[in-house]
């Protein structure tokens, strides 16, 4: 007689079939991770039991992708809370303040109560017209912030789909509002030497606003740029200026706690009011502290982090103000003046990005120009590059541009001469004496 094989055991929590002596219904059972100690299954059940062995070998199949499938899905909300713990903490400080920024008036009103895994495309035209609609429906605001916002909900759906905690991105099948393309506002060449004329006093010193603006109008710095410039980042005898630094003010976050719906346990909505405010720079992102907050951090791109050439009056004008300007707090070499007795001292205080563009816009109503931003500086220097017929690439290396457009170009290796041909050609368009 031939010895029976031995019957093989399923292996623990593959899943079970039965069937229910009560209606005679197959039951199909697969075991989960335990939530506080308490048990989970996930049950299908079927009238046939071929129907319930293929609903077993899905469940089976999920639980191997995926794990803890059957977990309850978290808040939109909630998610976002997550996503700013875990990802937002690899952006740069300004990005950091201004997704959650979005996320708690733009994002979480409308949609913070939806199910991650239950969001449609519906909601995110919800969330479009809760931006854009007339007041009191809506917040009445441009498409361009609707557009902002979009594209934020998108980026943090997209690492949920990564995760696999929702099967699509939504964001990306709704698509984001259009916006109206605004054309850049700028000084002519003309202008803008007018605007410098009109800031040197000609007695041969150099007073702070004419060497700000003509280090915005000859290199086409940012404006946080230019107010992050220090002393080690001139070179007069190699007639260079290194962009490796820009002045930002950090916004502050809440340090009281969670919020809960929309309520922070301070009571105050604005993170500037909490009595344990903080402000938050990523530990992947180079920054050292100035003053409260003001932090000198690195450009926000590789290819904003350059050396341009200094030539003709640029050099002489930023040579004479250093003459005469001692570096302030970290090297600074555009600080705060004092006051009172007379406009050169200095304090060697930091410039507030803010009290900078308040400053801009006094100068250019004084001089009765356009009231342009502080930013149109750099697409004056761009315009009036392409117009004496400098190269793209060579003008993608003094601006410090950087993005899908212009990437191509970036690493093409650019000589110094090329730069430095490039720079003198403005120097002689923009000369004002």
């Amino acid at each position: 007689m031939t010895k029976q094989a031995k019957k093989t055991r399923r292996p623990r929590n593959s899943g079970g079939l039965y069937q229910r002596a009560s209606d005679g219904m197959w039951c199909a059972a697969v075991e989960l991770p335990s939530i506080g100690g308490k048990r989970r299954r996930k049950v299908v059940v079927r009238a046939r039991k071929e129907d319930v062995v293929k609903e077993l070998r899905k469940l089976r199949l999920a639980k191997d992708l995926h794990g803890d499938f059957g977990a309850p899905a978290p808040t939109l909300a909630a998610w976002c809370e997550d996503w700013m713990k875990r990802y937002g903490k690899k952006r740069k400080p300004t990005n950091w303040s201004r997704d959650q920024s979005t996320i708690d008036r733009y994002i979480v009103p409308p949609l913070g109560k939806v199910k991650l895994d239950k969001l449609t495309v519906a909601h995110v035209h919800r969330m479009h017209a809760y931006i854009t609609d007339p007041k009191p429906d809506g917040l009445g605001l441009s498409p361009t912030t609707a557009n902002h916002a979009h594209r934020t909900l998108s980026t943090i759906l997209e690492a949920a789909f990564a995760e696999e905690r929702v099967s699509r991105n939504v964001a990306k099948v709704a698509g984001a509002p259009a916006v109206a393309i605004v054309k850049k506002e700028h000084l002519s060449s003309d202008q803008a030497r007018t605007l410098l004329l009109g800031l040197d006093p000609g007695d041969g010193t150099v007073p702070v606003d004419l060497a700000m603006m003509s280090l915005s109008y000859f290199t086409g710095m940012r404006p946080a740029e230019r107010v992050g410039l220090t002393r080690e980042m001139v070179d007069l005898d190699a007639g260079t200026v290194t962009v490796a630094w820009q002045l930002q003010r950090i916004a502050f976050a809440h340090g009281c706690g969670q919020v809960e719906d929309g309520i922070w346990p301070c009571k105050r909505k604005k993170a500037g009011y909490c009595p344990k405010r903080v402000e938050v720079v990523p530990a992947t992102v180079e920054a050292t502290r100035v003053e409260g907050g003001l932090w000198l951090t690195r450009p926000k791109t590789r290819a904003g982090w350059r050396t341009i050439p200094m030539v003709g009056i640029l050099r002489d004008t930023l040579g004479a103000y250093l003459d005469t300007h001692d570096p302030g707090m970290e090297g600074l070499i555009f600080t705060r003046p004092q006051g009172g007795k007379g406009k050169g001292a200095m304090t060697g205080r930091p410039i507030d990005p803010s009290a900078y563009t308040a400053r801009w816009h006094e100068l250019i109503a004084t001089a009765k120009l356009p009231d342009i931003s502080p930013h149109s500086a750099r697409h004056t220097c761009n315009t009036i590059l392409t117009e004496l017929g400098v190269p793209a690439d060579v003008r993608i290396q003094i601006l410090g541009h950087a993005g899908e457009r212009v990437n191509e170009q970036v690493y093409t290796h650019t000589s110094d001469a090329r730069i430095k041909e490039g720079m003198l050609a403005l120097d002689q368009a923009m000369r004002w004496r």
